[in-house]
């Protein structure tokens, strides 16, 4: 299944749904919602001090920092999975 963002984004073989995302939703400065600055530092941890188990729980630290609650992107554009948008 190939994952689509509301925006028109379609999942690439070298970049992922939830990469679209992260760079849709990261600011420049990378400070989060918590006034906290994130950014990976070694494998699978967080400036902040965020350890992740795995890569997907890294994605999702980043995501819930960075992305708000309104899913409106940098650039002005709705950014969330597509709902029945998944192409086999």
């Amino acid at each position: 299944m190939i994952a689509q963002c509301a925006c028109g984004f379609t999942e690439l073989d070298d970049e992922t749904l939830v990469d679209h995302l992260q760079l849709a939703f990261e600011p420049a400065d990378r400070t989060g919602s918590d006034g906290s600055v994130h950014e990976e530092l070694d494998r699978l941890s967080c400036l902040c001090g965020f350890a992740a188990i795995t890569g997907d729980d890294l994605d999702q630290h980043f995501l819930s920092v960075f992305a708000p609650a309104d899913a409106m992107g940098r650039d002005g554009r709705k950014h969330e999975p597509a709902e029945d948008a998944c192409v086999a």
